[in-house]
């Protein structure tokens, strides 16, 4: 018996899984790096307003939000995301800040579908 046949399918599959995996492994990278982004321009949004709301360690909830959406929109870190809400408050000597926001990627994987929350929380200590 003498069978004939290609080759070409099992290596059209073969280049599919990779293909796939590839796709798969540069979507979960770039959510990654969204994930670390928003998570930073958070950090820093806290770190900013906090620093100019404490007076005698206890912060003024009111210069918190003025200053953190004073920051969020300047800082070079947001600049590919799509900011969606800006969360300030205070709690005893504790602000909190919650971003959430969609990033932009850069290799059109559409990440940028998927809205991340994060929060941020500083706190003042006085020193007598």
């Amino acid at each position: 018996m003498k069978e004939q046949g290609s080759i070409a399918i099992l290596l059209a599959t073969y280049l599919s899984i990779v293909l796939l995996t590839v796709i798969g492994f540069s979507s979960v990278g770039v959510a990654m790096l969204a994930s670390h982004r928003v998570q930073g321009v958070a950090d820093f949004a806290v770190l900013y307003g906090h620093d100019r709301a404490v007076r005698a360690g206890k912060p003024n909830v009111g210069r918190l939000k003025l200053h953190v959406e004073e920051f969020v929109p300047i800082t070079p870190a947001s600049h590919r995301l799509e900011i969606l809400q800006v969360e300030a408050w205070t709690s005893g000597q504790t602000s909190h800040v919650r971003i959430c926001a969609r990033y932009q990627d850069l290799f059109g994987l559409k990440i940028n579908s998927m809205s991340l929350c994060r929060e941020a929380s500083a706190r003042s200590f006085l020193v007598f």
